[in-house]
């Protein structure tokens, strides 16, 4: 069940959101327990609806963590091998459910190298919101082992933690001890549905009426073979995809702080303005924040961080965005987009965050633009083929064949609404929402885009979420 779809908007959502804020109110004392359990059964039904059969891996998976974490957060010596057995079980189950396909395959291609046989592909349906679920779940018991958090002393707490269904598919990655006392007491509180109401819809609308609209060209593109394309249609797929992941994704994540506002928590941001960041290393302190700031605590610092040597700082920042790209998905492209990236953060300490205190601000958002919707070739491409007749046509060196991809009027619009959108803190335009606004204006616009998502939602194609697949 996704955020954009008919039967969350006028179903699952509206139902849900009357048994959570009024049935509890009828329990007396029971409250806070009612209220926890109706969000534990939501959000399972919610998750059960596109994975009915890998929800009750997961729900077993939490259970033995929560037991885990009792003897991880406690004195005794065997609290390092219960976090070990812990984080291992945990990476095993990501590694199975999404690389273990992709293992088999380059297996497959050494073996025909070698003239062999070749293995039969196993088939393993990828379960939704794994790689998020995961790290989740190994950042709690990481953090009970540091003494940074407590355990969750309710079981139905901690579930409640990794299935909460607005975060539940692609994040935020959230801490456990940064919500555990809003999963004890969640706020109740009017104006959290009416901010969470006007969040979750300006992410509806960045989805279904930017980035939605962005694919249709997007995928046009990216679907011409390498002698169909010419250098200014590859710079417009690359751009307009570079305005769609931003757009797609960043929806998703103000849906998600929306939902979850709407039920009384705080989700941190997951997005800053990524596209006027002056640097690669700004970038990532822009871009799916939860996720940088994971690496960096959960990976970058173990390997050492800053305090190693000089080459061995460099070697942990590429080692993290190798892992980085995998994470994103089972396919050598990812790898080579977060090495890109990490080559990218390595120059930035090497000579680029000094060069560029020469150069006007301006052109380094422009320089840092270009190298991001560069590496984003490799995302979208579905081969290392790919991406290299690409590129190819980016830069003159292909076929030059004309073809007849071309922009709608209606693309044309969403393009430029999109780039004036992502600028508009560069030259001090209001963003939507707009937080200088009053209540009424602001549930006014947000009425009126809701009701322009709702007349798309009826007459468009659906688009899932870019990062459902990771």
């Amino acid at each position: 069940m996704l955020f954009s779809t008919p039967v969350f908007v006028f179903l699952f959502l509206p139902v849900f959101f009357a048994l959570y804020w009024f049935l509890p109110g009828v329990a007396g004392g029971w409250e806070r327990a009612v209220r926890s359990g109706i969000l534990l059964l939501g959000s399972l039904f919610f998750y059960s609806w596109g994975e009915p059969v890998f929800v009750w891996v997961f729900l077993a998976s939490a259970c033995f963590d929560w037991l885990l974490g009792w003897q991880i957060a406690g004195q005794g010596r065997w609290r390092r091998w219960a976090l070990a057995l812990g984080v291992a079980g945990n990476i095993g189950l990501l590694v199975y459910a999404k690389y273990t396909r992709f293992a088999f395959e380059n297996l497959n291609v050494l073996l025909g190298s070698l003239h062999l046989a070749p293995l039969t592909l196993p088939s393993i349906a990828l379960p939704l919101g794994v790689s998020f679920i995961v790290f989740e779940k190994i950042t709690y018991l990481v953090d009970l082992y540091r003494g940074v958090s407590k355990p969750a002393h309710s079981l139905l707490h901690y579930v409640n933690y990794v299935f909460l269904f607005p975060k539940l598919l692609a994040g935020p990655i959230v801490k456990y001890h940064d919500i555990s006392e809003q999963l004890v007491n969640p706020s109740h509180r009017y104006e959290d549905v009416r901010d969470g109401l006007i969040r979750f819809i300006v992410g509806l609308g960045k989805k279904m009426l930017i980035a939605d609209l962005l694919s249709t060209t997007v995928d046009k593109v990216f679907n011409l073979g390498a002698a169909q394309l010419n250098p200014s249609t590859a710079w417009l797929g690359i751009i307009c995809f570079t305005l769609q992941i931003y757009f797609d994704f960043a929806g998703y994540s103000d849906m998600a702080i929306g939902l979850a506002r709407i039920l009384g928590f705080r989700l941190q941001e997951n997005f800053r303005d990524p596209y006027l960041a002056t640097s690669i290393t700004d970038f990532w302190r822009r871009w799916h924040i939860s996720l940088s700031t994971w690496i960096k605590e959960y990976l970058y610092f173990p390997l050492g961080g800053s305090r190693v040597s000089v080459a061995r700082s460099y070697a942990n920042l590429c080692i993290c965005f190798f892992l980085s790209g995998l994470w994103h998905g089972a396919s050598w492209n990812f790898v080579i987009w977060g090495c890109y990236h990490g080559v990218g953060l390595v120059a930035d300490r090497m000579f680029w965050l000094e060069w560029q205190k020469r150069l006007p601000r301006l052109l380094n958002v422009a320089i840092t633009f270009l190298l991001a919707a560069l590496g984003w070739v490799f995302f979208r491409c579905g081969t290392f083929g790919h991406a290299c007749d690409f590129f190819a046509a980016l830069f003159g060196l292909g076929a030059h064949a004309l073809n007849d991809v071309f922009l709608t009027n209606d693309t044309r619009f969403v393009l430029i609404v999109a780039a004036v959108l992502v600028v508009a803190p560069l030259v001090k335009l209001p963003k939507l929402p707009l937080p200088e606004m009053g209540r009424i204006p602001a549930l006014a616009g947000a009425a009126v885009l809701y009701v322009l998502c709702v007349a798309w939602m009826g007459i468009s194609t659906f688009h899932p979420f870019l990062y459902f697949r990771f």
